[in-house]
C-alpha cells in the first residue's frame, strides 16, 4: 500500500526527503569600512586633525623640556660656599657678613675672614631675642682661643645671629668671624693649630 506521504512512509519536511529551501536574501546591512566612515565624517576629521594637533604638542613640549636652559638659581660657582655650609677654620676671600655667599679658600692663600666658631641652638628652643643672641655671640667669640699675629690693629671680631624670620626657617646657629678692615690681608689661619 502506498502512503500518501511517499513510497517510504517518511513524513514531509524529514530531512531526508526534504528539498533544500532556498536561503532568504540577508537583510543586513553591506559592511562599511569604518576608517574611512569615520574620516570621511565632518567629526571625523576634526578628531583626526585634533589627534595630530595633541601629539604635535607633546613632541614640541618634549623637545622643549629637553633644550631648555636652566632658569632657577644658579648653582654655586667653584669654591663659593652657602652660608649655611660654613664651617669652624673656614677662609673666605672678599668677606661679606650680610651675604648668603661667599668664596671660600684655603688658608694659606690671601683672604679678609675666617670663621673660628660656632654655637648652635637646639631645634626646638624659643626664638630668644635678637639681645640674646648677640650677647651668646660676644660671649663665644671671647671665649674662642686664637692664634693671631703680633699686629692686630686691622682685625675684629664679627657675629653673625639668626633673625627671627631665619629661626623661623631652621637657623639656630650663631657664628664667630675674625675680619681684617684691611681686605685680604691675612694669609693663614688664626686658629691654633
Amino acid at each position: 500500500m502506498t502512503s500518501v506521504y511517499g513510497s517510504h512512509g517518511q513524513h514531509p519536511g524529514d530531512p531526508q526527503t526534504a528539498e533544500p529551501r532556498p536561503t532568504p536574501p540577508s537583510r543586513r546591512p553591506r559592511r562599511i569600512n569604518q576608517r574611512r566612515l569615520f574620516r570621511a565624517t565632518p567629526w571625523g576629521r576634526v578628531t583626526t586633525v585634533g589627534g595630530a594637533v595633541v601629539v604635535l604638542l607633546v613632541l614640541w613640549a618634549l623637545v622643549a623640556t629637553l633644550t631648555a636652559k636652566h632658569t632657577g638659581p644658579e648653582p654655586l660657582s667653584e669654591g663659593v660656599t652657602s652660608a649655611s655650609k660654613y664651617a669652624v677654620g673656614d677662609c673666605f676671600a672678599d668677606f661679606d657678613a650680610s651675604a648668603d655667599t661667599n668664596r671660600t679658600v684655603s688658608c694659606t692663600e690671601a683672604h679678609s675672614a675666617q670663621l673660628v666658631a660656632t654655637a648652635t641652638y637646639a631645634a626646638t628652643d624659643a626664638y630668644p631675642g635678637k639681645e640674646s643672641l648677640d650677647t651668646r655671640a660676644a660671649e663665644l667669640c671671647r671665649q674662642t682661643k686664637l692664634d693671631l699675629p703680633q699686629d692686630t690693629s686691622k682685625l675684629k671680631q664679627r657675629t653673625v645671629v639668626p633673625t627671627q624670620g631665619g629661626w623661623s626657617g631652621g637657623d639656630r646657629r650663631v657664628d664667630c668671624f675674625v675680619e681684617s678692615s684691611n681686605g685680604n690681608s691675612l694669609s693663614q689661619s688664626l686658629l691654633p693649630s
